[in-house]
């Protein structure tokens, strides 16, 4: 029996990722300095706007780490680049804590933010499959990236469920 939390989940993460990752590319690109660039390219390419929605689905969490720690440790100092690597780190763990907290009881958390992850996931697939000529690769790799995002980030949603873990 599905109960009403799961489709709070689903629908309060995905909602919170979507902002959240626009939120971030669009500081990133004014601190950059590319915003009148990224908006020319989203007016030439309106399905651009699926990878701004959906881009950190798209890589997994231990690339992520990797990187922003590799960055600061090289003293990178693009402060976009860091804002955007940032934002692949907080978006989905925002959306998972979001999850936790509106899912009702742990499967309800754990289940919507992992739906949500595997919608955005399926969103850049079929990106990947209208703009390369040959997508099968990038599409594995993608729904791969979606589900472990899914089950990293859900167990954080497991830890802010309202319900007691034991």
């Amino acid at each position: 029996m599905i109960k009403i939390g799961l489709g709070k989940a689903l629908g309060f993460s995905l909602l919170a990722f979507i902002g959240l990752n626009f939120l971030f590319v669009i500081i990133a690109e004014t601190v950059g300095g590319g915003l009148e660039p990224l908006f020319s390219a989203i007016s030439s390419d309106p399905l651009s706007i699926i990878s701004i929605f959906f881009g950190p689905i798209s890589v997994m969490p231990g690339t992520v780490i990797t990187v922003l720690y590799t960055s600061i440790a090289l003293g990178m100092t693009d402060v976009a680049v860091l804002i955007q690597i940032i934002g692949y780190l907080v978006s989905p763990f925002v959306a998972a804590l979001v999850a936790g907290r509106t899912g009702g009881g742990k499967g309800g958390s754990f289940g919507g933010w992992m739906l949500a992850a595997l919608i955005g996931a399926a969103a850049l697939a079929v990106l990947a499959f209208i703009e390369i000529t040959d997508p099968i690769l990038p599409i594995i790799g993608i729904m791969l990236s979606g589900a472990v995002n899914g089950v990293f980030y859900g167990c954080f949603a497991l830890l802010f469920t309202k319900t007691e873990m034991y």
